[in-house]
């Protein structure tokens, strides 16, 4: 029989590794990339005052990065650190910082209601995040205390090969591809770009928020992972397909 053809909108990565150790056929296409903003002043001026804060969020490895890119050692901030995703809780604790996070959040909504309301309550934090970010850490958290946004990277249309989209559509026409795997809602919204909405291969999402954005556009959602990691996600998917085969 031959394998399952999955088309990641990603670049390639141990997601993809693992689902070709498992016997899938795998094509990359990656449509969004992510840098840090032109103007990082925000940023540099909120470390200037870092010691002001009682706790700083994390929802995006890239945020991560680029903070402990900028930031001095010498800043003096002795609050706590929360961060959803394994990812970047490795970025942060490489860098010598403490990270509280719970293994089973998968939202944003979710890490910070895994926390008693004493944790937060009447304190300052700042939420490092992207361009493009949701304000769920904001929104949970204002009516508890105070919360300042700082963006420090963006993200924007990636560069891709004519004609490996030509061949991409022309497998979609042939239904020659058996999945199609997203990572986040701005990956679906430049795929629509370019392949249009409600493709009729089934949609594999990393989490409920990428999950939604692809219904919002008619995708047809077979396998939402339950956790957010990519490790996750990959080993959930070979289950889900090789159960359903």
């Amino acid at each position: 029989m031959k394998p399952s053809a999955i088309l990641v909108i990603r670049g390639d990565d141990e997601f993809s590794s693992r689902l070709r150790d498992a016997g899938f056929e795998v094509v990359n296409l990656e449509l969004i990339t992510t840098r840090p903003v032109d103007d990082l002043s925000a940023l540099r001026s909120k470390l200037a005052r870092l010691s002001e804060y009682d706790g700083l969020f994390f929802t995006s490895p890239v945020a991560a990065e680029v903070f402990v890119r900028e930031r001095n050692a010498v800043n003096g901030f002795h609050g706590s650190v929360y961060a959803l995703g394994r990812r970047a809780k490795d970025v942060l604790e490489a860098a010598g910082l403490k990270v509280k996070t719970t293994d089973t959040a998968n939202t944003a909504e979710e890490l910070v209601d895994s926390f008693d309301k004493s944790e937060f309550s009447g304190k300052k934090f700042l939420f490092v995040r992207g361009e493009k970010s949701m304000r769920t850490i904001a929104e949970r958290l204002g009516s508890r205390g105070t919360v300042d946004e700082v963006v420090v990277y963006t993200t924007e249309p990636a560069s891709v090969d004519k004609q490996l989209l030509a061949s991409l559509k022309s497998r979609m026409a042939n239904g020659d591809l058996s999945w199609l795997c997203f990572f986040s809602p701005s990956g679906v919204e430049r795929f629509t770009e370019i392949f249009g909405a409600a493709n009729v291969i089934p949609v594999a999402g990393i989490g409920k928020t990428t999950a939604d954005a692809a219904m919002q556009f008619g995708f047809d959602i077979k396998y939402i992972s339950p956790r957010s990691s990519s490790e996750d996600f990959a080993e959930g998917l070979i289950k889900h397909i090789k159960g359903s085969e």
